[in-house]
């Protein structure tokens, strides 16, 4: 009997003592907690919460969940054992409308939709880098990089070109001390479809830094473009922001053509007539829809640009032979009915005629447009 007292003595005092280490240890941890410092008197939960950072730590008797989400929660919350993520939904939630709208340039990426065009992007100025060396807005990176720099909460939008003219986009966002990376590859369509959607991975401003590497990966039109990434400050990691890796040598093709389809339209409409401009001895036609031309970032219509002597029949005709002869995306063929030139991009074909006969008209049409359609018409 007096060996049982003895046993539960002991243990009460074991007890005792832990319950007063776990008074103290709560205690310390708690005023860290409070000063939104993480408790140095627990274990932290191996198992991370995969929500932008947010960690578990265990003590005795208690336990703190250190917050650190995407959206910008970043609170240490202490309780008992029985706290849990869950508990602080609904803060979370009302901490993202407290937000203020925003300080930022951008829509958010998840908010824009599939038909997101280049002309959209211009007008967001977004910085736009293109396979013809055409590029839009590189003042926009250098002014992020500098505020980046100085500490002050910024977004750049990057767009790059895939060698099939496809484009990417890269949201990067500086604030509270962190690098917010998104990219949206829904418009690449050799993409696998599993792999088309929106990634989004955050970056510790303390670890990581924003490089812009020493040597331009491609120099053109008198402006040099370095690729861009985050790099471990302490270490070897790093991330890529921008590489550049399809940019092809300088050309003189700095426009790109934007078809827009109208069903309500009728079928053939003329751009410009045989001799509004005398360059061209052959009417210039629109098949099922409108075009417009984006020229040194300013959007026209096609008309308009012919006649004010922007761009020339040539010149398109001109890279869309070189882009189909370089990109295994882009048909091109060449009828035996005198030479008459079909190119057929995802978004319209271009059919120039030369027939034996003597058209030359040039049509600017839906994708699926055929030489027969128009020979019927």
């Amino acid at each position: 009997m007096k060996k049982m007292k003895k046993v539960f003595k002991v243990i009460g005092i074991i007890l005792g003592i832990l319950i007063i280490l776990g008074l103290i240890f709560f205690i310390i941890d708690y005023n860290r907690v409070e000063n939104n410092e993480r408790p140095i008197f627990c274990i932290e939960n191996p198992a991370h919460i995969m929500d932008g950072g947010t960690a578990e730590f265990f003590g005795l008797g208690y336990k703190v969940i250190d917050f650190h989400t995407i959206s910008g929660f970043d609170y240490i919350k202490i309780g008992t054992w029985f706290m849990k993520y869950e508990d602080f939904e609904k803060e979370i939630e009302e901490n993202i409308n407290q937000q203020p709208e925003s300080n930022l340039k951008y829509k958010s990426l998840e908010d824009v939709t599939i038909d997101y065009d280049l002309a959209d992007m211009i007008d967001d100025k977004c910085y736009i880098v293109m396979n013809s060396n055409t590029v839009y807005h590189i003042e926009e990176l250098y002014n992020f990089i500098k505020n980046v720099e100085n500490n002050i909460a910024d977004e750049i939008r990057i767009v790059e070109y895939t060698k099939e003219d496809q484009p990417i986009l890269t949201n990067l966002e500086y604030r509270n001390n962190k690098f917010i990376l998104k990219v949206d590859n829904r418009r690449d369509g050799y993409a696998n479809k599993r792999n088309k959607k929106i990634t989004i991975k955050e970056y510790d401003a303390t670890k990581y830094e924003l490089v812009k590497e020493n040597k331009p990966k491609v120099i053109t039109d008198l402006k040099t473009y370095y690729p861009l990434k985050l790099k471990e400050i302490k270490g070897i990691k790093s991330v890529k922001i921008c590489n550049y890796v399809t940019v092809k040598e300088t050309t003189k093709y700095n426009f790109q053509l934007e078809f827009n389809k109208d069903l309500e339209k009728e079928e053939i409409t003329k751009i410009l007539a045989k001799g509004e401009n005398n360059k061209y001895n052959y009417n210039i036609y629109s098949y099922k829809g409108t075009v417009n031309i984006i020229v040194n970032g300013e959007k026209m219509s096609l008309h308009d640009a012919l006649i004010n002597n922007k761009i020339t029949i040539d010149e398109i005709l001109e890279k869309a032979d070189k882009e189909a002869k370089e990109s295994n995306t882009i048909y091109g063929d060449i009828y035996a009915d005198g030479g008459s030139r079909f190119y057929i991009y995802n978004d319209y074909s271009i059919l120039k005629l030369n027939k034996l006969e003597g058209n030359k008209d040039l049509y600017i049409g839906v994708p699926s447009m055929n030489i027969n359609d128009i020979y019927n018409l």
